[in-house]
């Protein structure tokens, strides 16, 4: 039996106890944002609210995570102060991907799994952060009338995690939402090194080494720089899609390649 490192023990019982971490901080959060639904103030407000609570403690737990040597995290580029109306994307490598998009980019609207939307635990916070589920038929619309409203949404073009660096199989919704709002889109790149806590793992399986979890801020995109907006829509809806797969595959080489060589 292979014998660990005295480092390796202790990410394990890092890594357990910022799950423990994140279940109390969960809940924390939670009695705020039902004081919150509440208070006599209209839903706007509370929403900003919500989503700034939201945001404070993503940003407080990577924090932590990096703190007890569980992983350490650098965020490069530049980030867009009063950010508005933007589509906020990123592949999707780790389980804790939205918890860092969420951290660093502000007044997000999430695209989240239905599930959050009815869980008795999650669907207060969801329904006042005012967040999408992925599966509402109408959610190109919707989506689309908020980044009209000023509102940014995140979403992960592959719909989940990947197996490895380089697979990104996206899928059109992203591409569908952009298209139909004509917002601008800002990429962010996020890559995990050595990969942790991929699909399928167990939250115990953590890699030999501390990974090392770099996050890109890339310039924003507009959709006519991307590809030939004359076309019929359902072309651009396909060539949009192709065309940020291989933006996000030429970067995610880059930044797995620098940190191999």
């Amino acid at each position: 039996m292979k014998i660990l490192s005295f480092n390796h023990y202790w990410r394990l019982a890092a890594a357990y106890l910022c799950y423990l971490l994140f279940a109390i901080g969960a809940c924390l959060p939670g009695l705020y944002i039902f004081a919150l639904a509440l208070t006599p103030i209209d839903s706007a407000a509370k929403q900003r609210k919500v989503r700034d609570a939201i945001q404070w403690l993503c940003r407080l737990y990577v924090n932590i995570m990096q703190f007890i040597g569980l992983m350490n995290y650098t965020v490069e580029g530049t980030r867009i102060e009063g950010l508005r109306g933007h589509m906020v994307i990123s592949n999707h490598t780790m389980l804790i991907d939205a918890i860092f998009a969420l951290a660093f980019a502000e007044n997000l609207c999430c695209v989240v799994k239905s599930q959050l939307c009815v869980n008795p635990f999650t669907r207060v916070p969801v329904r006042l952060a005012g967040y999408l589920a992925n599966d509402d038929p109408h959610i190109v619309e919707k989506a689309s009338r908020k980044l009209h409203a000023g509102e940014n949404i995140l979403i992960f073009p592959e719909g989940t995690r990947n197996q490895y660096d380089l697979q990104l199989d996206f899928k059109r919704g992203a591409a569908n939402i952009a298209i139909m709002s004509g917002a601008p889109i800002l990429p962010i790149v996020l890559c995990c090194m050595p990969r942790a806590l991929c699909k399928g793992d167990s939250w115990w399986y953590l890699p030999e080494v501390k990974s090392r979890i770099v996050m890109q801020f890339k310039p924003v995109l507009k959709i006519e720089d991307c590809i030939d907006i004359t076309q019929p829509r359902t072309r651009q809806y396909r060539r949009l899609t192709e065309w940020l797969r291989d933006y996000y595959l030429m970067h995610v080489k880059k930044v797995v390649g620098s940190q191999t060589n």
